[in-house]
């Protein structure tokens, strides 16, 4: 172990709540030296202005080759490097803007925006269903269901198999040292990429050879991606394997970890939660303060620094590996006034739960969308609202990358609320 490298426990106490910890961290320096029970060294950025830095610094690249050996060791990549597939996750300029641009144009605010009666029905649909249980789990009933329908239909992927998706990003996203989960890491993530890459070649072997993505005016992201291959300036079909699989990895647990997070927040802090039935015009303003507060994301994933970096006092050395706390940035007391208190009148800056720089979530457009919806109506249709339990014995998933509960147990009102409004 490098001198100075810190260690952190990751057991119950710390995924319930990993913000003391990052805070002690936060306190030492702006970037301090870790060590992960997988043997993994990284430098975790753990102050706002640095972490902002560290998101859009040049000097910083997504592309895993770069630590492949370490990586590798890890458990996180697997095979050679030589055989690695670019996505807009681990690409870096000028290779990811040519693998991000098509995708933008599926997520922009505009794009997006016509998802919002979609977003309202299915939304409105899962809470009826709430409604006449009177109790329910909100991630297993209305968050991941919300998320995962409206990604499906986005994407162009079958909803049916929606409960494999939730088993095989649960299994990417979980740790090699997590000993009990379901499914193994790789696993999980081969399992992904083998049903993406079947639909993707089932919808390209159907595009027709004189059909473009001019003339099909496709409705779903797949739809719009596989005219393309093969074309000058088109994926290729590994790309869009990879960009599709990203999307359903990162897509579904980021939405679901907003509401479930969200909500839960407000339930710990009845007074904030009054605050915003009172105060409806609140909604944006709390669903950004929402996600500095519990973000979908505490961690960024791994960089390499390509040369030194100096951050603050700290100086980061070539080829080493930097992750970005988000969660601990959003904390920081230099960047946000009581950054343990959540208030949903804080008229603060931008936050990095969504990231920022040139990898900021694609789809954080359609995720705010999203949560305003479904927080919003959550909040108006049930007045009654409250915890089934109590907020010290939910569970969370045992990832330090992302942060969302495995259940959230809620009562509700067994009359269904007014749906005017």
């Amino acid at each position: 172990m490098a001198r100075g490298t810190a260690t952190i426990s990751y057991g119950e106490e710390f995924f319930a709540d990993p913000h003391p910890a990052y805070a002690r961290l936060r306190e030492q320096a702006p970037a301090v030296r870790v060590r992960d029970p997988n043997g993994l060294e990284y430098w975790l950025v753990t102050r706002y202005r640095e972490a902002e830095m560290a998101l859009g610094a040049p000097g910083l690249s997504k592309d895993p080759r770069h630590a492949w050996a370490a990586l590798r060791r890890a458990g996180m990549v697997r095979g050679a490097a030589d055989d690695a597939n670019a996505s807009m996750l681990t690409a870096d300029p000028p290779e990811h803007s040519r693998l991000r641009a098509p995708v933008i144009r599926a997520f922009a605010p505009r794009a997006t925006e016509r998802l919002r009666p979609r977003i309202k029905q299915v939304t409105e649909r899962l809470l009826d269903t709430v409604a006449e249980e009177g109790t329910a789990d909100l991630i297993d009933a209305f968050a991941f269901p919300l998320s995962v329908t409206i990604l499906c239909e986005l994407l162009g992927a079958p909803l049916g198999d929606r409960d494999d998706f939730r088993t095989w990003t649960t299994a990417a996203h979980t740790p090699t040292y997590v000993t009990d989960a379901p499914m193994s890491r790789e696993e999980g993530a081969r399992r992904l990429r083998s049903y993406v890459a079947e639909l993707v070649a089932q919808r390209h072997a159907a595009v027709r050879p004189q059909e473009s993505s001019a003339t099909q005016q496709p409705q779903d992201v797949i739809g719009a991606l596989v005219p393309g291959i093969g074309t000058a300036g088109g994926l290729t079909e590994a790309e869009v394997v990879e960009t599709v699989s990203h999307l359903l990895l990162a897509g579904q647990d980021a939405t679901t970890n907003i509401v479930g997070n969200g909500v839960a927040a407000l339930l710990r802090h009845p007074d904030q939660l009054a605050l915003m039935r009172q105060r409806p015009e609140l909604l944006d303003p709390a669903i950004e303060e929402l996600l500095r507060y519990d973000g979908p994301t505490a961690r960024s994933s791994p960089r390499t620094t390509i040369q030194d970096l100096d951050m603050g006092e700290v100086t980061i050395r070539a080829r080493d590996i930097v992750v970005v706390g988000l969660s601990a940035a959003n904390r920081d007391p230099a960047r946000f006034a009581e950054p343990d208190r959540l208030d949903i009148t804080r008229n603060h800056g931008p936050n990095l739960a969504l990231g920022h720089g040139i990898h900021f979530c694609v789809a954080a457009p359609l995720a705010r969308m999203t949560a305003r919806i479904a927080i919003g109506t959550l909040v108006r249709r049930f007045p009654h609202l409250t915890l089934a339990r109590p907020y010290s014995e939910l569970r969370w998933r045992p990832t330090p990358v992302f942060r969302g509960l495995v259940s959230l147990p809620v009562s509700v009102s067994p009359v269904n609320a007014d749906r005017t409004g």
